[in-house]
């Protein structure tokens, strides 16, 4: 019994001290149940298709990161992915050059995140509130652009980044090492990435140390809103067009990635490799549980366990280490 409490403590160590290490064990377990109960799992066009749902996820999930790192939170991150790809889909269609229209349609995604940082600065509101009521907001502007309805495209670019492929891997698959590497290094390697862990580990703190608190939450939010605007520009390439139902739960799984993957909800520590793989990890789940015919209201069930049962995992990890 003793040997069996020391493995425990060991395992619980080990995805407290080393969660990306944990996820990853976590996640090579999975592949290789679903591989023998799954028909077609390990297929190349399965992978690739595991790998293309996971992008958009993980490109909107790192600017979540270092809000929640920050000790906020963003619930307009999906309608502001939308309005990005409506603006380029309206832009392209009134014949604008194809640069002018992706920075026209990042710099909307841009200007709400740099809102959301405003609002949550000036006023002294909770982000919860803040990104919830411009959520609303930006959704009522997609629908009156749109009127509900979807703006088709043919541009070859835009199209080639949602659905192009280098030799078999996709296109849009490669954002995923871009911008988790260059995220990652910010968040870790850089003055900013320090001031974003400094402002959600004690903000007071961090002002009496020199840091500007405002000035650093505002960057977060925008930078989350610059995220957003890439992830816009690349959903307008794999719908065809702006949809302006592309919002989908890209909110709430965002922060499942964020809180999967090991980022604190009480701010001060994140992980942006964590959060690819928590990203991944539900993916996976949701593609497997396609494959196994799974009722699709049951997935959701699904998704919400694990993400209860792998944080009650690194809550018991962080108790034993305490």
């Amino acid at each position: 019994m003793k040997t069996e409490a020391k493995q425990t403590n060991r395992l619980a160590g080990l995805l407290s001290n080393h969660r990306e290490s944990g996820l990853l064990l976590i996640l090579c377990l999975m592949g290789v149940i679903l591989s023998f109960v799954a028909e077609g799992f390990l297929s190349v066009d399965n992978i690739f298709n595991i790998l293309k749902q996971t992008t958009l996820v993980t490109i909107i999930a790192v600017g979540q990161t270092f809000i929640i790192t920050s000790g906020g939170i963003d619930l307009s991150v999906g309608y502001s992915m939308t309005l990005s790809s409506m603006i380029l889909a309206y832009m392209l269609t009134f014949a604008v050059p194809v640069p002018v229209a992706i920075c026209l349609g990042i710099l909307s995604s841009v200007l709400v995140g740099a809102a959301n940082g405003l609002l949550i600065t000036s006023l002294k509101l909770p982000p919860f509130i803040i990104t919830l009521g411009m959520s609303n907001i930006v959704k009522g502007i997609i629908l009156v652009m749109s009127k509900g309805y979807i703006v088709s495209l043919t541009e070859p670019f835009i199209i080639s980044l949602g659905q192009g492929t280098i030799g078999k891997i996709p296109v849009m698959v490669l954002f995923i090492p871009i911008v988790a590497g260059i995220m990652g290094f910010v968040l870790n390697q850089t003055i900013f990435g320090n001031h974003v862990k400094a402002v959600g580990g004690n903000e007071e703190a961090a002002v009496l140390s020199g840091i500007n608190a405002r000035k650093v939450r505002v960057m977060i939010y925008t930078l989350a809103g610059l995220l957003c605007g890439i992830a816009g520009i690349i959903v307008t390439g794999r719908l065809n067009g702006g949809n302006p139902n592309a919002a989908g739960t890209y909110d709430m799984d965002s922060i499942a990635a964020v809180i999967v993957g090991g980022t604190s909800l009480a701010g001060g520590s994140g992980t942006v490799m964590g959060t690819v793989l928590g990203a991944l990890l539900m993916i996976l789940i949701r593609n497997g549980l396609v494959l196994l015919q799974v009722n699709m209201y049951w997935q959701t069930v699904a998704i919400g366990v694990v993400i209860i049962l792998v944080c009650a995992l690194d809550g018991f990890g962080r108790m034993k280490k305490d």
